[in-house]
């Protein structure tokens, strides 16, 4: 038996299943489907109504892989489709994944070990998080530690974009894992620059919730703090140029939610445009009605 199948659950054991969501993903979901076959017992994928050969690749994968082709519903976001998939799945216990995230050897063996403990019903572990395919040290990126792996009935998601995690267990009975997994992001940054303009209505939305005016301060002081905070509070300096792009590709994302909202509490209707160019025209036709009158 290989190394990898070694780590499958023997009788008697928990099963594990992997849930993931996914749209368009051709490039990674080979990797990812290959990397986790050999020693898992399931894995659920949620479709969001891809256009690519992402179904064609999930359904030639094997029974172990289950497609679901569900997009998601006006007013759904990603975590109703992560919800989807806990339906679906049968496992006993579920790792929650992106198709661009990995599993090392290490990991894989730990959560192996872990599953049997009575005592837990959900893992905490970290990522080593990538930007343009380079390892990131700081920055924020090493703050990543949540319950992504449960038992099937204890864990839901919240949110829109960024999900929530609701574990329905107290914090005594939630581990925390030693190893990594390995989250590998988008392949450039002008995909990054398209996902980001995806979540900007999640950013929005929080500002919206202080239920305040936006002002000229804060466009200008808060995307210069979430710099300092990101390049200098969270060590982003730790990882060269990539971290100072990111570190301001972050801060140019709150700059642009201050301006939506700016925008929206400050909106001036194209129609208030249009009847000023009337009222313009009227003026113009008037004046010239009267010169017109004079001159008879």
């Amino acid at each position: 038996m290989s190394a990898a199948g070694a780590l499958r659950g023997a009788a008697g054991n928990p099963t594990l299943g992997v849930v993931t969501i996914c749209f368009n993903e051709q490039a990674d979901l080979p990797g990812f489907l290959d990397h986790l076959l050999p020693w898992v017992d399931e894995i659920v994928i949620v479709d969001d109504g891809s256009t690519d050969r992402t179904a064609e690749i999930a359904r030639s994968a094997g029974p172990h892989v289950r497609f679901l082709a569900n997009p998601r519903a006006p007013g759904e976001f990603f975590s109703h489709q992560r919800n989807k998939g806990i339906a679906a799945a049968r496992s006993d216990w579920l790792l929650h994944m992106d198709v661009d995230e990995r599993v090392p050897p290490a990991l894989a063996r730990e959560i192996r070990a872990a599953l049997p403990d009575a005592g837990k019903d959900g893992y905490r572990y970290r990522r080593l998080n990538h930007f343009l395919h380079r390892p990131m040290r700081g920055g924020g990126w090493q703050d990543w530690n949540l319950v992504h792996l449960a038992r099937r009935d204890k864990l839901r998601f919240g949110g829109m974009f960024h999900e929530s995690c609701e574990l329905d267990a107290p914090e005594a009975r939630v581990g925390q894992l030693a190893e990594r997994m390995l989250h590998f992001n988008e392949a450039d940054f002008e995909k990054r620059l398209r996902k980001s303009a995806q979540y900007l209505e999640e950013t929005v939305s929080r500002v919206e919730a202080r239920a305040r005016p936006v002002t000229a301060l804060d466009i200008l002081a808060r995307p210069a703090v979430e710099f300092l905070r990101k390049f200098l509070l969270k060590a982003g300096f730790r990882d060269g140029t990539p971290g100072l792009i990111a570190a301001i590709h972050a801060a140019t994302a709150v700059f642009r939610a201050h301006a939506v909202v700016w925008d929206r509490q400050n909106a001036i209707p194209r129609s208030a445009l249009e009847a000023e160019v009337a009222r313009q025209w009227q003026r113009e036709t008037g004046a010239a009605g009267e010169k017109a009158a004079g001159s008879g």
